[in-house]
């Protein structure tokens, strides 16, 4: 076998090996000195989704992936639909804005949290329903299914829970 056979043969498999790794879009960090100081994974929460505030602070320029440090964060999703709302399928395209949502999140170290915002196509005609998801992947492994908060006693039940671990 030549160099150039053997150099082919690695080649190819090689170059689909790499093209199958999945590389995640970094998270902003969002704590004090995050400038200067980078937390490791197991101090902070990771957050990602289509979100458009946090703690009241507009975020929905920074992307959709964020490291905040444990406790309670309230969560506003971005209300402004995107370019990815037109359905091939359905001949739908849909714009405006989504109707308000917001999360309380008691968030933990090293858990990983997922909000997702799907249009679902359903019936026969122009009917599009908005279909949400959100999850908790707790360090050790566990999943929780999150819901939005329905009330402002969920989001003063969040701020409570976050003192009591010295937040």
């Amino acid at each position: 076998m030549t160099t150039r056979t053997l150099f082919r043969s690695l080649l190819i498999p090689t170059t689909l090996a790499l093209g199958c790794l999945h590389t995640e879009v970094p998270a902003v960090p969002l704590y004090p000195n995050s400038d200067s100081t980078r937390l490791p994974p197991a101090q902070v929460a990771d957050l990602t989704g289509p979100i458009g505030k946090i703690d009241e602070r507009e975020v929905g320029s920074l992307g959709g992936r964020f490291d905040l440090l444990p406790g309670c964060h309230v969560v506003e999703l971005d209300r402004q639909s995107d370019n990815s709302n037109y359905s091939l399928t359905g001949g739908i395209y849909l714009t405006g804005s989504f109707p308000a949502t917001t999360y309380a999140l008691r968030m933990q170290a090293g858990a990983r949290y997922f909000i997702q915002r799907q249009l679902v196509t359903q019936g026969i005609g122009p009917t599009m329903r908005v279909v949400l998801s959100a999850r908790e992947e707790a360090p050790g492994g566990a999943v929780t299914d999150l819901e939005p908060a329905k009330t402002v006693d969920d989001l003063k039940a969040c701020k409570a829970w976050a003192t009591t671990l010295g937040h």
